[in-house]
């Protein structure tokens, strides 16, 4: 997630942007209301497949329907997560450089 802050593979992404990595559903939720997010890169698969509740969720609550959600999973459910609202969806492997470009695209 990010303001100038994002959820994902933090190495490649903090020399632009302040990121916050959450542990579980709960956790992105609580992120994404206490800080200022521009963006959220979710993998909603395994280990519990709740991660697709948090993209519905997100795009329900007005205060976060906003913020554009990057899929980034080995799972090819792209019209699912389109469906969903996701902004854009990336099948792994992802490069750094394609993650740091969708990001870019989006906010």
């Amino acid at each position: 997630m990010m303001t100038r802050r994002v959820s994902c593979p933090p190495r490649a992404l903090s020399q632009s942007y302040q990121v916050y990595t959450a542990s579980d559903e709960q956790n992105i939720l609580d992120i994404v209301h206490q800080h200022a997010i521009q963006a959220v890169v979710l993998e909603p698969g395994p280990p519990n497949g709740r991660g697709w509740n948090v993209v519905s969720e997100l795009k329900r609550n007005p205060n976060t329907s906003a913020i554009p959600i990057i899929i980034c999973t080995a799972q090819d459910e792209r019209r699912r997560g389109q469906a969903l609202g996701a902004s854009a969806y990336l099948v792994k492997p992802v490069l750094p450089t394609l993650l740091l470009q969708a990001i870019q695209l989006v906010i």
